[in-house]
């Protein structure tokens, strides 16, 4: 199927970035050639770029910004780093970006993040630009979420698989909404002082489920699935405290039931809380409910 018009122009921008970002500069005719457009898409594309590409004559464009600040990361590791990169890509040298284009081209190498929410462009469209100026101006919000009106101390959006999730404070603890919950936004004229303790969290903790109380918690993993926690980090600040024969051992820390519960549902029967005894307790009685109704 024939790739979408958005999606050819985006490809071209980001293309557009990085030969910026290499070369310093690119020309309009080039471009033309380059991509087999016409000068009136070519100026199209580089009217998106002109917050940040200016025309210097001759038909050639730059970066605003690129001679002021030679020693400063480029806009595509700005990008690279605003999307977390480095979780797949550890090196990103000027050799990886030379090969980024013959990779995209050449499709060898394919990512999968799964899909946004079904209603990811409506509450991005709708939302963000004022979460972002109250979190920047430090604006209480006032929100209606899950049926119920908070009044919340905005400090950051995170999008965690996909799900879009503003972490904020109410009554002076740390929370996550999910954007796709809030119903209604308003920012308020009063403001707040950003709390530290919360900033420092937020920043050791790139997770949606974040407060200062956190639990401690121990798993029993079947070897039969190990290595699919070995390989990766599947729970929370997880660390192995014991190997047997017939499996491991985890500890982790969480800062909700939600963080455990979901995960250990899948990996049913393979896998065990150990401590603490009220969420065994919590696994088993959720277990129990559904058996009971199954069976009714």
């Amino acid at each position: 199927m024939a790739k979408s018009t958005r999606s050819r122009s985006a490809e071209r921008l980001v293309d557009i970035l990085v030969e910026l970002h290499l070369n310093g500069a690119v020309n309009r005719s080039a471009l033309m050639e380059k991509f087999k457009i016409t000068e009136r898409t070519v100026y199209r594309d580089l009217n998106a770029l002109s917050p940040i590409v200016e025309h210097t004559g001759n038909g050639l464009y730059r970066l605003i910004h690129s001679a002021q600040s030679p020693g400063t990361q480029g806009l595509h590791h700005t990008i690279a780093n605003f999307l977390n990169v480095d979780t797949f890509f550890p090196e990103r040298d000027a050799e990886f970006w030379h090969k980024l284009e013959t990779r995209v081209d050449e499709n060898h190498i394919l990512i999968l993040n799964g899909d946004a929410e079904n209603e990811i462009s409506e509450n991005i469209n709708r939302y963000l630009p004022i979460i972002e100026k109250s979190i920047k101006n430090h604006n209480v919000c006032q929100i209606q979420y899950k049926n119920k009106t908070r009044l919340i101390n905005p400090y950051k959006l995170i999008n965690k698989k996909n799900i879009w999730y503003l972490q904020a404070t109410e009554n002076s603890r740390l929370k996550s909404f999910s954007l796709s919950q809030i119903t209604w936004l308003d920012i308020q004229s009063t403001t707040f002082i950003p709390e530290e303790n919360a900033i420092e969290l937020l920043e050791k903790r790139l997770d949606p489920w974040v407060s200062e109380d956190t639990f401690e918690v121990k798993i029993f993993i079947n070897r039969n699935i190990s290595h699919y926690f070995t390989r990766r980090n599947l729970l929370p600040e997880q660390e192995v405290v014991g190997q047997h024969s017939g499996g491991i051992t985890l500890r982790c820390q969480a800062a909700h039931e939600n963080q455990i519960l979901p995960l250990i549902f899948y990996w049913l029967p393979n896998i065990q809380i150990l401590e603490p005894e009220w969420l065994k307790d919590k696994l088993l009685g959720t277990l129990k409910n559904y058996l009971s109704e199954e069976s009714a």
